[in-house]
């Protein structure tokens, strides 16, 4: 009898003994195997990654990219951002591709990080222009009005007036633009998105308006200045230069489109993330700044001679070519420039403006200077590209 309650004793240690060995074997097929199994698939590049080291050339000597690495670890850069996109909390949508393991085979030591006071930079290829990154290593506050990013004003040199990068910071911006560049495209179609339409604004209240001026505050003033006027704190690194939404009227549309999108090509990004309440308050507050333009503008184009004359000029001096039939920019020209000619049928620019524009050109853009159009000439063009902004589209406010 005895002898039996000792087998009946032992039987629970024996079966949490077997139990605790079944545990330790699932964790390790789980949490070891697992994983060493998953990882294999993600370990073979693409063929025109695998026997390419970004950071040395042919001779050995270190590319931009990889002198771009050591400012990145040097500076610390790791510490706020990191470079792993995990396959868990919609990483993927925020940020692009999950991370693959075939990406870091040549960082040693790697920089994926662990934290991010800052937004991970594994896929920042392409997501924003050359000249954004300039100002942003400048002053961060420049294009991100609230970030608490340090200035690294030590890798940038005056000139004159102006303030321009030294190598070190090219070099930096180098290496920023090549994380995640296999992709690429995938990223720029989450982060330029495809033209939107909208079918009109909502009401504005005066609460829109308030919100507006906000947002402009946090999201904007780096670039186009307190006033709207383009001479914002990161004027000297843009090309091409922030507009100054004084001197052009767009309806609240195109506003809309234009922050919705973004513009590819230009520090301007997609602002998409925020909600559409957001975005018509913010286009509405933009909208505003350039109302006064839009009646002496359309005033221009009330002639019908005067309005043809410049239909010619516009066809024999060849800006049809670019801005197409009747101001609207073929697809093509479109989507092969960036950034891309504007259409003329869904904004307005003041006279002045548009003359500069032909005197000087726009730097950063195809636009070049047409000085040999003048006098009457430039001023029956102006008025036919104003005659072709579509008032029956936005009647919002017609004269």
């Amino acid at each position: 009898m005895s002898a039996n309650k000792d087998i009946a004793a032992e039987r629970p240690k024996f079966v949490l003994l077997v139990a605790g060995f079944g545990f330790f074997a699932l964790s390790f097929v789980g949490m070891g195997l697992g994983p060493w199994i998953s990882l294999g698939f993600s370990m073979e590049p693409p063929a025109e990654m695998a026997d390419a080291n970004p950071y040395v050339d042919a001779d050995g000597e270190k590319t931009a990219i990889g002198r771009g690495r050591e400012v990145y670890i040097n500076e610390g850069c790791w510490h706020c951002h990191s470079q792993f996109v995990r396959p868990v909390a919609n990483e993927e949508f925020r940020y692009g591709p999950v991370s693959q393991a075939w990406e870091s085979m040549y960082d040693v030591p790697n920089t994926f990080g662990t934290r991010r006071i800052g937004p991970d930079l594994a896929r920042e290829a392409g997501r924003r222009s050359d000249d954004w990154h300039y100002a942003h290593l400048w002053n961060p506050r420049s294009t991100v009005p609230r970030s608490i990013m340090p200035k690294y004003t030590w890798m940038f040199e005056k000139e004159g007036e102006t303030w321009k990068p030294t190598q070190k910071a090219e070099d930096l911006v180098a290496y920023l633009q090549h994380l995640g560049i296999a992709f690429k495209q995938e990223v720029r179609a989450q982060v330029w998105p495809s033209r939107v339409v909208t079918a009109g604004s909502p009401a504005i209240s005066e609460a829109h308006q308030r919100r507006g001026e906000e947002l402009f505050g946090l999201h904007c003033v780096g670039c186009h200045g307190e006033t709207g006027d383009g001479q914002g704190i990161a004027a000297d690194f843009l090309a091409p230069s922030a507009a100054d939404l004084t001197t052009r009227y767009l309806p609240r549309e195109e506003v809309f489109r234009v922050l919705f999108m973004g513009s590819e090509g230009t520090a301007m990004p997609s602002f998409a993330e925020l909600t559409e309440k957001d975005l018509w308050a913010l286009s509405s507050y933009v909208h505003d700044m350039g109302k006064s333009v839009r009646k002496p503008a359309l005033a221009l184009a009330t002639d019908p001679v005067v309005i043809a004359r410049g239909e010619v000029i516009y066809r024999e001096k060849g800006c049809i070519t670019c801005h197409g039939e009747r101001g609207i920019v073929p697809p093509a020209i479109e989507s092969g420039y960036h950034p891309a000619p504007k259409h003329f049928r869904d904004r307005l620019y003041s006279a002045d403006y548009i003359k500069h524009v032909m005197q000087e050109g726009r730097k950063g853009t195809t636009m070049v200077p047409y000085r040999a159009i003048e006098g009457r000439e430039l001023d029956d063009l102006v008025a036919y590209l104003n005659s072709l902004f579509a008032t029956d589209q936005y009647k919002e406010e017609q004269p």
